[in-house]
């Protein structure tokens, strides 16, 4: 009996280290399929009091360092919803959430511009270093300069949140509790140890920011998906997890490559073929993730990071910062009476329907700031319904219009032909005022021998032949 618990204790001693080399196996194929995560800033969640706020003002401040064209447009950014879902794995009822708590707290400002209406947002810095840092008086001269990395001092070490796992997990708390076991297994396979990590409470809540509640529910989810072990251990009795990588890495396998088996998608991934779920064109690839425990907060926000290839870098910024959808920004100039300045794109020079005081084209000036894009428009049909007389009040019309502008709902009726008669008396005073100025030069000029007509050409031909004529007869 003895023989016998020896040689079961020797083969549960050699099977440790096999174990161990099978998870970390399986860790590595894992990871090229999580794709690129995004840095979680743990403060945040003590600032906003939610986990999925804390998330979206995460990754607009990643956008704040590195979007296109970021500084030339004074931190304005645009992003849609379906965007901010690829990204984050928030829902749009979830964005909705965020977004009113990050703008109840006045760190994130949102405005809608051109036509069809997109929506643009702007982290404001100051507003979030005095938040973190609880009052101005502590930071001093330091808010003068309320820039990126001044905020990430103040923000500290971001953790790694994968958006994939997001998915995988059916939830942001799920996938961000998945994503942060997952990390804590990989520190304990490089050291040889086993893939349990401690899985109390009070770590993930000091870790993530998670309440017991959302921990509840998400640990809930992922003992429903078979990717979440739990067991007892010690004394006195402490929790312990783990990931099931195997069931894992079918999962990301199978919803990587819909059409193939987790065993053909399990050979691609160990040929070091990476692929991404979240998209076909999203950059993924093999490589070390940056450091999460850098000392150092400014080398966190390199202007550019080096991409994986120029086709996926490309494809990337055509998908979320591109020029197209981020349109150059400017200092707004008042071009009405009434009008203020605001910072903004330029309106230009408007023309307004005649009859108008000036109090209404200040009030429609301040109006047309937020469809810039289409404020002329606007305009041509608002003079085309006065025409008819079937507006009593101009600015309460206009308001309407803009309104419907911003909902994308808006379409001309009276602004073409409106429009057309402009051009076409603008087109008949620059005629009349070239043949003006043609009248006025020929009159200010002599007259020379090249703008004699034929006419008195012929007449001066006649008076001289006669004057030779007299002369030849006189004796």
């Amino acid at each position: 009996m003895i023989r016998r618990r020896e040689a079961g204790g020797h083969g549960q001693a050699c099977g440790v280290p096999t174990r161990i080399a099978e998870s970390a196996t399986d860790l590595s194929l894992i990871w090229p399929l999580l794709g690129r995560h995004i840095a979680f800033h743990r403060r945040l969640v003590d600032l906003t009091d939610s986990v999925k706020a804390a998330l979206l003002l995460s990754q607009s401040l990643y956008w704040t360092r590195h979007g296109r064209h970021i500084h030339r447009d004074g931190g304005w950014f645009f992003k849609t919803a379906e965007q901010w879902t690829l990204e984050t794995g928030l829902s749009m009822k979830e964005q909705s959430t965020a977004r009113k708590v990050l703008r109840e707290l006045s760190i994130l400002t949102e405005e809608r511009r051109g036509l069809p209406a997109r929506l643009y947002f702007r982290v404001e810095l100051e507003e979030l270093a005095r938040r973190l840092v609880g009052a101005a008086e502590k930071v001093g001269a330091g808010l003068a300069r309320p820039d990126s990395c001044f905020v990430t001092e103040l923000l500290g070490t971001p953790l790694a949140f994968h958006r994939a796992l997001a998915t995988v997990a059916g939830g942001v708390h799920a996938g961000l509790l998945l994503s942060r076991a997952l990390h804590a297994i990989r520190y304990q396979l490089r050291r040889g140890q086993t893939a349990w990590v401690e899985g109390a409470m009070a770590r993930w809540q000091s870790e993530l920011g998670l309440s017991r509640r959302e921990q509840e529910a998400a640990r809930r989810d992922l003992i429903a998906l078979e990717l979440w072990e739990e067991r007892l251990a010690g004394i006195p009795p402490s929790l312990l997890v783990r990931v099931r990588l195997g069931r894992l890495l079918t999962l990301l396998s199978t919803q990587a490559n819909p059409g193939q088996s987790p065993a053909s998608s399990r050979h691609l991934a160990a040929c070091g073929i990476s692929t991404s779920f979240i998209d076909a064109t999203s950059q993924t690839r093999m490589r070390k993730p940056r450091s999460l425990g850098s000392p150092n907060p400014p080398a966190l926000i390199a202007p550019k990071r080096r991409e994986g290839s120029a086709e996926t870098a490309g494809l990337l910024q055509e998908r979320t910062t591109d020029r197209s959808l981020q349109p150059p920004l400017q200092p707004t100039k008042a071009n009405a009476a009434g009008g203020r300045l605001t910072v903004g794109v330029v309106v230009p020079d408007l023309l307004f329907p005649g009859g108008l005081l000036p109090a209404e084209r200040g009030a429609m000036a301040e109006l047309l700031l937020q469809v810039p894009d289409a404020a002329q428009v606007l305009l041509d049909e608002l003079a085309g319904r006065l025409r008819t007389r079937g507006v009593r009040n101009s600015v309460a019309y206009l308001r309407a219009l803009v309104r419907q502008a911003n909902a994308g709902q808006f379409v001309p009726e009276l602004a073409p032909r409106v429009a057309a008669e402009r051009e076409r008396r603008q087109r008949g005073e620059e005629a009349q005022r070239l043949r003006a100025l043609e009248e006025a030069s020929s009159a200010a000029d002599p007259p020379t021998p090249s703008m004699h007509t034929e006419a008195q050409r012929a007449q001066l031909r006649t008076r001289l032949a006669a004057l030779r004529r007299q002369l030849s007869t006189v004796p």
